[in-house]
């Protein structure tokens, strides 16, 4: 069943592709047929026969390019952690989730968090658009965290380093809010680029280590959303690996590491060429 869905994602993400390999199949197959009649005129490839084996393995060769898995496990060398890649739902994965916020932790959804972004999901399927809870958490969690207050059009006016962290519980959940961007007190638009990303997760990874208590740790793309660093799908999870194996070997973070993808990125990543690339 997992295989004939990953099939089904890499139809559905790119159909184009999939017609495209079955012709490419079909032609060669053909080719070859008839180059086998043309040197060996004693064998006969007539009527519709020749047409269906050469369409079926077109066929065939088109769906095998057309599939792709959608779950890897790279592990870590040395020590017994693995990094997890899947596509699915941040919200439905076990362990502690991670949600990427700018430096005011803003909660109000609008021009400080736009409701399309995984912090305004995150409000809006946690919080149901009343974020007292989530306030309150933050507060107390950043109480020892020196923040300094800017004149801004609209939220929060007090601002934290990239690279804090909050954890924040909702019923049985744990997530770990952590500064990733700046946020334009004018506009209220969020920025970041590589290297505040690398050392806000520098931070998040300190924190998740004390947090986990051996469960997963499971993070979105990080980077992907509003946080406008304009690099590929593959360049921002390579980081994301990068970072992960770099402190998992200065110290396990934790056993399972899991990046989890939103589907729409599916026809963007091959993740059996991310495992080679991260295991030769």
């Amino acid at each position: 069943m997992k295989y004939l869905g990953d099939l089904w994602l890499g139809i559905s993400s790119r159909p184009w592709k999939l017609a495209g390999h079955t012709f490419a199949g079909f032609s060669v197959v053909l080719t070859i047929l008839r180059g086998i009649t043309y040197f060996f005129p004693v064998i006969k490839f007539e009527g519709l026969r020749p047409l269906a084996i050469a369409l079926g393995l077109g066929i065939v060769y088109g769906l095998r390019k057309a599939w792709k898995p959608s779950q890897i496990e790279i592990p870590v060398a040395n020590c017994n952690a693995v990094i997890e890649i899947i596509f699915g739902d941040l919200f439905t994965q076990d362990g502690i989730r991670i949600i990427a916020v700018s430096e005011f932790f803003d909660s109000k959804l609008g021009m400080p968090v736009s409701n399309k972004s995984l912090h305004g999901i995150f409000l809006q399927k946690c919080f149901g658009g009343y974020p007292e809870s989530f306030d309150k958490q933050v507060d107390e969690q950043l109480k020892n965290i020196k923040g300094r207050e800017v004149e801004k059009i609209e939220g929060k006016s007090k601002c934290y380093p990239i690279g804090s962290t909050a954890l924040i519980t909702v019923n049985q959940d744990r997530y770990l809010a952590f500064a990733l961007t700046k946020a334009d007190p004018k506009t209220c638009k969020a920025s970041s680029n590589v290297a505040m990303l690398w050392e806000a997760l520098d931070a998040l990874w300190q924190r998740a280590r004390i947090e986990s208590n051996g469960d997963a740790v499971n993070l979105p793309l990080i980077g992907s959303g509003l946080a406008s660093l304009n690099l590929p799908t593959r360049d921002l999870l390579d980081l994301l690996i990068l970072s992960a194996i770099t402190e998992t070997k200065i110290k396990q973070v934790t056993q399972r590491i899991r990046i989890v993808l939103h589907r729409d990125r599916f026809g963007d990543l091959n993740l059996d060429d991310v495992k080679e690339h991260w295991t030769r």
